[in-house]
């Protein structure tokens, strides 16, 4: 039977308990960033819709009566894409 010292001292690593803490950390904030990057998507997916809509229902007026759906839709374009990449292990470019 172990010793009340050995269970209060420190833990010895295994490969079982290493950093475990750490992993599940980093597991969950990827599916946080995942989750928001899943978001940013459906938006721009529900954007998108609304714009062909707005082209069907304008016609040969579409240009000027969809202006701004298009404008929104080219602003989120480039943020709404999937990475489930954390920020701290994306490799930095050079330049």
């Amino acid at each position: 039977m172990p010793r009340e010292e050995e269970k209060i001292g420190p833990v010895k690593a295994t490969r079982e308990n290493l950093y475990t803490a750490d992993r599940l950390e980093l597991a969950d904030n990827a599916d946080k960033l995942v989750r928001a990057q899943w978001v940013k998507i459906m938006k721009l997916r529900i954007v998108r819709e609304k714009l062909n809509e707005c082209y069907s229902r304008e016609g040969v007026n579409h240009i000027q009566n969809c202006r701004a759906l298009v404008e929104r839709y080219l602003k989120d374009l480039p943020e709404a894409r999937m990475d489930g990449t954390p920020p701290m292990f994306k490799k930095k470019q050079e330049s």
